[in-house]
């Protein structure tokens, strides 16, 4: 970030952006070929610790604030996992890691089936965490 002047404005922008969702979207291509190579072999997906120590901060969280105990339960539940094979929720997941809060909230807005994921994503989230 060429506005950062010194270490101190740097940790902020990346605090920031990493409350704010922000991070490589790759991660969702690595989770759909992770599910892809489970569903062929026949075996249950299960977090890697590699992928979420790939995702994780310096401060222990992933994006978004949630920690990896939270998202390992959240992994758990068959009705997300559903969810997040979803095109369309992978698409406002990819949105989020790459625009913020901001760009899913106009997302929202325009597309009523983005609205829908979201809303449910939320719902269940509510409930696990």
């Amino acid at each position: 970030h060429s506005d950062c002047f010194d270490k101190e404005s740097l940790v902020q922008r990346l605090r920031e952006a990493r409350f704010a969702g922000k991070a490589d979207p790759s991660i969702i291509d690595q989770f759909n070929k992770q599910r892809l190579e489970d569903t062929f072999q026949d075996r249950t997906l299960e977090l890697d610790d590699d992928v979420i120590e790939q995702a994780t901060a310096a401060d222990g969280s992933l994006p978004g604030g949630i920690s990896p105990d939270d998202l390992k339960e959240l992994m758990a539940n068959p009705e997300l996992m559903t969810l997040l094979q979803n095109p369309k929720m992978q698409d406002v997941m990819k949105l989020m890691m790459t625009g913020g809060q901001e760009s899913l909230e106009q997302m929202m807005k325009d597309d009523e089936e983005v609205y829908e994921v979201v809303t449910k994503l939320n719902g269940i989230m509510n409930e696990a965490i």
